[in-house]
């Protein structure tokens, strides 16, 4: 686990002890993706659609080398909720490129997110519209 999941996680207990409401992250975001093995980086936005109170279907959609397109839809979990603030995670098998794993935080304005794979890390970064 990353020292930015733990810093959450202590955040989120913290906060889940003042009893305080999570917030709802469904509609359309936008921002960015990076890599943080290669420098690439590119437009980013998803659509987040809840799946009773734990979890979000979320589907990104972004560009590649400026140029190639791609899709990627993941169920993401609410493993922890605070004052405003929600930790999701995922992880998805994506074939030879190994398995995808996401963490991140949200707020009811900012999403925040680290993923790795096999071969790249990096993070989403994305605001409500």
């Amino acid at each position: 686990m990353t020292r930015y999941a733990l810093v959450s996680l202590a955040a989120l207990a913290f906060a889940g002890a003042a009893g305080a409401q999570s917030p709802d992250l469904t509609g359309k975001w936008s921002g960015y993706w990076a890599s943080d093995k290669n420098g690439h980086t590119g437009p980013l936005n998803a659509t987040f659609v809840p799946q009773g109170d734990s979890s979000y279907r979320v589907t990104y959609r972004g560009r590649f080398a400026k140029v190639i397109p791609f899709r990627y839809s993941t169920t993401m979990d609410v493993v922890g909720t605070g004052d405003g603030v929600v930790l999701l995670s995922a992880e998805k098998r994506l074939g030879p490129m190994g398995t995808f794993r996401t963490t991140a935080t949200a707020t009811g304005s900012n999403f925040d997110a680290t993923f790795t794979s096999r071969r790249d890390s990096g993070r989403f970064v994305l605001s409500r519209r």
